[in-house]
C-alpha cells in the first residue's frame, strides 16, 4: 500500500482577535475564584503531605515504656513485675571482664632507641677531642688537676689518676678512642636494658615487644636481652682478649664501663594504648529480655539478682530518648521521603492524576501501618495461646503480614513504576516499624518485586491477577526469600521454627493478594483509576446507554462503532492504550442521544430540520452535542479519560457546512461572518487517544460521502482530513509525529476500504434504484458530519 504523504502544510497561522466571548471564558467568574480559594487546601499536596507524615509518625514513633516498680530487698510481690518491652541489656560486668583479660593479653612495649649509642659516640669523642686540646699546653700538675676536675663536672666522671697519667702519655690516642666506639657500638646493637629487676609486667612469663624501628617490632624473651651488669661483663671479657697492655686494658675497662648507656626502655604510653585499644575491639556483651517476661512472681520474695535486673530494666529505659524526640525524627525523615516523592510523582503525570497517586500512596501506607500494627497484637495473642508448632514462634509470624497487599493494588492500578516506589517506601516503612530489622525489609522488598512482576505476567484485564500473584508468584517468592535470609546468617536454626516460617510465608502470599483482590474496586473508584478491567466493563454494548442509543440514534450508534474499528487498530500500531481508544469511541457522540434527528446519519425519511434553521443556529445545535455528550458522561460516572475524550473529539474545528451556508446566505457588508460561532468549544486534544479519534471520527462520516469510496478517493479524504487538521492547529497540543499520523492514515485506508469493498453483482438481480427522468431530485449533499 502507498504511503500517505501530506503536503502544502502551513506551519505559521494567522494570529485573530480574540471575540467577547473567548475573553469571558478565560477570566474565572466570581463563584469559581471563590469555589478554588475553598478548594485550595483540599488540593494542596503538601496539606496531605504533613497530614500523612503526622499520622504515619505517630504510629511508628516509640513510645517509653513505664519503669518497674523497686521492691525493697526480702518483702513479698504483690503483683507479677513484668518486663515492659523487648530490652537489650548491656552485661556490664561480663563486659568488662572479657575486656580485662584482652588487656592482660597485650604484652609489655620496649623501645630500643638508637639515637643513645649516637650521643655516646658524640661524648666520647668530645672526651678524646677536648683531652688532645688540653694537651698542646705544658703538662703541669695544676694544670691536670684541673683538668681532671673539668672533666668531672662535664662528664660526670672522676676518672682516675693513673687513668689520666696514661692518656696524656698515649696523647688521647685516637686507637683508643675507636676501639671503645667499636666495642660500645657493638654491644649496643644487640640492645641493653638498665636492669632486668625492672621486668615487672609479666615479662619473664610472655616476653615484650620490642620496638626497632618505626614498622619493626619484635618478640623477645628476657633471656635474649642484657641489662647493665651483664653487658660490663661481655665488655670485660672482650677486652681481655685484646692485645694490648694491662695498664690500657685497665683504662679501657674503665672508659667502657663509664660511656656504656642502656638504650631499652619501656614504653607506657605504647603500652597503655594498645590494652586500651585491645579492650575496645571486644564489643559490649548483651543479653535480651524479651516483653512479657517474668522477673518477679507474685508471692515471691525479692532477692538481690531480682532487684539488680529491675534497675537494669529501668536504667535502659530511661536511657532511651522521650516519645517527642523520636517523633521528630521520625517526622522529619517521612516528610523529606513524601516530598521527594511528591515532586517525582508530579514529575510523571499532570498535577490531578499525581495529586490522587500521592494521596492513594500516602492513604495505602497507613493503612497498612495499621494492619502490621493490628498483626503484632494478634501474632502475641496467637503464639502464646497455641500449642502447635506452626503458630509457636511470635517472629514467624511477621511472614504471614500483608506486606504486599498495598504493592499489588499500586502494580494493578497506577503501573510498575510507581508499584517500586511504593516497595521501597513500604520496605522502610517495615524496616522502621521492627526495629531496625534488615532482613525482615529485605524480605518485604523481595517480595513487593515478586507482587509487581506477578501483575505484570499475569495482566491488568481481571481483578483476580492480584489474586493469583499472591498466591503462585509472591507465596514461592517468600519461601525463597525465608531461605536466602537463613543462609545469610549460616544458620537454618530448629526444623520446626523453619517449617513455621514457610508455612507463614505461603500464608503472607494468599492473604496479601485476597486483600488486594478485595479492595480493588474500591480504589478504582475512590480514586477514579482506569483500569482494563474498568474498560472491558464500559465497552459491555449491553449496557443502557448503548441500547438507547441503538434505538434513538442508532445512525450515530453505528458510527461510533465504526470509529471505533478504526481507532482500534491504528492505536495498535501506534502503541497507545486500544482499549482505551475502543471505549473513547463508543462514547464520543452519546450527546447525540438529546436531539438525534438533527444529524443526518439518523435521518431516514424525516424532513431536513435544518432546512428552516438559520446556519448560526445550526451551528449551535451541532454544537452542543460535545457539552450535552460530556454532561451525560458525568451523569453516567464515566472516568476523566472518557470524558476528555468526549469534550476534545472536534477540538475547535470549524464546521464548514454552516460557515460557508452563512457566507454565502448573509451580505458581508450587513453581517460580520466570523469563524468564531462555528467552531466548536473544544478544547484540542491534549492527547494522542483524543487526537486519534478526532481524525478517526472525521474519517469515517467524510468516507460515507463518497459515492464510489475506491482506494485512490479514501486516500484523498483521508490525506484532506489531516492536512486540514494539521493546517488548523487541532493537533499542535498532542504530540503526534508525521511518521505516527502516515501509519494511522493508512491503518484508515485499508480498514475503511475492507468496510466499503465492492462486491460482486448478483446474476438475475437488479438492486439500484433507477431515477426518473425529467424529475427534480438530486442526492442531499449536506452531509452534516462531514461538515463538523
Amino acid at each position: 500500500m502507498n504511503p500517505i504523504a501530506f503536503k502544502n502544510l502551513k506551519f505559521f497561522k494567522k494570529s485573530e482577535p480574540q471575540t467577547a466571548k473567548q475573553k469571558n471564558s478565560t477570566s474565572p467568574s466570581k463563584a469559581e475564584i471563590k469555589l478554588s480559594l475553598w478548594q485550595k487546601l483540599a488540593q494542596s499536596p503538601i496539606v496531605f503531605l504533613f497530614i500523612f507524615v503526622a499520622i504515619i509518625a505517630a504510629f511508628i514513633s516509640y513510645v517509653p515504656s513505664r519503669s518497674l516498680p523497686l521492691i525493697p530487698e526480702g518483702e513479698i510481690a504483690r503483683s507479677d513485675i513484668i518486663a515492659p518491652a523487648n530490652l537489650t541489656i548491656e552485661d556490664k560486668e561480663t563486659t568488662e571482664t572479657r575486656r580485662k583479660e584482652a588487656a592482660d593479653l597485650v604484652l609489655p612495649v620496649y623501645t630500643l632507641d638508637a639515637n643513645i649509642f649516637a650521643d655516646t659516640e658524640k661524648t666520647i669523642r668530645e672526651f678524646f677531642n677536648s683531652g688532645r686540646e688540653w694537651l698542646k699546653e705544658p703538662v703541669t700538675v695544676t694544670r691536670r688537676d684541673e683538668f681532671q676536675k673539668d672533666i668531672q663536672e662535664q662528664y660526670d666522671f672522676e676518672i682516675a689518676s693513673k687513668d689520666l697519667r696514661l692518656l696524656i702519655k698515649t696523647k688521647f690516642s685516637a686507637v683508643t678512642e675507636e676501639s671503645l666506639i667499636s666495642l660500645l657500638g657493638k654491644i649496643s646493637a644487640q640492645g641493653i636494658i638498665l636492669s632486668k629487676n625492672l621486668f615487672i609486667h609479666g615479662e619473664q612469663e610472655r616476653g615484650f615487644n620490642l620496638l626497632m624501628g618505626p614498622d619493626t617490632e619484635r618478640i623477645f624473651k628476657v633471656e635474649e636481652i642484657i641489662d647493665t651488669k651483664e653487658a660490663k661483663e661481655i665488655l670485660s671479657e672482650e677486652i681481655g682478649q685484646l692485645d694490648l697492655h694491662r695498664n690500657e686494658k685497665a683504662l679501657l675497662t674503665n672508659l667502657a664501663n663509664f660511656f656504656l648507656t642502656a638504650n631499652i626502655t619501656y614504653n607506657k604510653a605504647e603500652t597503655d594504648a594498645r590494652k586500651e585499644q585491645a579492650r575496645q575491639s571486644i564489643g559490649k556483651v548483651f543479653y535480651t529480655i524479651k516483653k512479657g517476661k517474668v522477673i518477679i512472681r507474685k508471692g515471691d520474695e525479692v532477692n538481690k539478682e531480682a532487684i539488680e535486673q529491675i534497675v537494669m530494666i529501668n536504667q535502659n529505659l530511661q536511657a532511651k530518648q522521650g516519645w517527642l524526640t523520636n517523633f521528630s525524627g521520625t517526622l522529619l525523615l517521612y516528610a523529606l521521603l513524601f516530598l521527594a516523592l511528591w515532586y517525582y510523582i508530579n514529575s510523571l503525570t499532570k498535577f490531578r492524576r499525581a495529586l490522587k497517586i500521592f494521596i492513594m500512596m500516602g492513604a495505602t501506607l497507613i493503612i497498612s501501618v495499621l494492619l502490621y500494627k493490628l498483626s503484632v497484637f494478634l501474632a502475641n495473642i496467637f503464639s502464646a495461646s497455641t500449642s502447635i508448632f506452626l503458630f509457636t514462634y511470635t517472629e514467624s509470624y511477621w511472614y504471614a503480614f500483608l506486606f504486599q497487599f498495598g504493592v499489588l493494588l499500586f502494580a494493578f492500578l497506577a503501573g510498575n513504576q510507581l508499584a517500586l516506589i511504593y516497595t521501597v517506601l513500604n520496605s522502610l516503612l517495615v524496616g522502621y516499624l521492627f526495629q531496625e530489622n534488615f532482613y525482615l525489609m529485605i524480605f518485604c522488598l523481595i517480595g513487593g518485586l515478586a507482587a509487581i512482576y506477578g501483575i505484570k505476567y499475569y495482566g491488568r484485564q481481571k481483578r483476580t491477577s492480584a489474586f493469583r500473584a499472591g498466591i503462585f508468584i509472591v507465596a514461592p517468592i517468600n519461601i525463597l526469600a525465608i531461605l536466602i535470609i537463613h543462609l545469610i546468617r549460616q544458620t537454618m536454626g530448629p526444623m520446626d521454627l523453619l517449617a513455621s516460617e514457610i508455612f507463614m510465608g505461603i500464608l503472607g502470599g494468599i492473604l496479601s493478594g485476597s486483600l488486594a483482590f478485595l479492595l480493588l474496586p474500591i480504589f478504582e473508584n475512590v480514586f477514579d483509576f482506569l483500569t482494563q478491567t474498568k474498560l472491558l466493563e464500559l465497552m459491555n454494548t449491553d449496557l443502557p446507554i448503548f441500547k438507547q442509543m441503538a434505538t434513538e440514534a442508532s445512525g450515530s450508534y453505528q458510527h461510533s462503532l465504526t470509529v471505533a474499528s478504526l481507532a482500534e487498530r491504528a492505536a495498535e500500531e501506534i502503541k497507545l492504550d486500544p482499549m482505551l481508544v475502543k471505549a473513547g469511541a463508543l462514547y464520543h457522540d452519546i450527546g447525540k442521544i438529546r436531539r438525534p434527528e438533527y444529524f443526518i446519519e439518523n435521518r431516514i425519511e424525516n424532513p431536513d430540520l435544518h432546512k428552516d434553521l438559520k446556519p448560526s443556529m445550526s451551528s449551535l445545535v451541532i454544537i452542543n452535542h460535545v457539552k450535552e455528550g460530556v454532561e451525560l458522561a458525568k451523569k453516567l460516572k464515566l472516568p476523566e479519560e472518557i470524558r476528555e475524550i468526549i469534550a476534545q473529539h472536534h477540538g475547535r474545528s470549524l464546521m464548514r457546512f454552516f460557515f460557508y451556508k452563512a457566507k454565502e446566505k448573509y451580505d458581508p457588508e450587513m453581517h460580520k461572518i466570523g469563524e468564531e460561532s462555528y467552531r466548536y468549544a473544544g478544547p484540542i486534544p491534549k492527547s494522542k487517544e483524543a487526537a486519534l479519534i478526532m481524525l478517526a471520527d472525521s474519517v469515517e462520516a467524510a468516507a460515507r460521502s463518497l459515492k464510489v469510496p475506491s482506494l485512490p478517493s479514501l486516500r484523498k479524504v483521508i490525506t484532506e482530513v489531516f492536512n486540514n487538521y494539521i493546517e488548523d492547529g487541532q493537533l499542535d497540543d498532542c504530540y503526534f509525529s508525521f511518521k505516527e499520523l502516515q501509519t494511522v492514515a493508512s491503518i484508515f485506508v485499508s480498514t475503511l476500504y475492507s468496510i466499503y469493498h465492492p462486491r460482486i453483482e448478483y446474476p438475475g438481480f437488479d438492486f439500484e434504484v433507477k431515477k426518473k427522468t425529467g424529475t427534480n431530485i438530486k442526492p442531499d449533499d449536506r452531509n452534516y458530519k462531514s461538515a463538523k
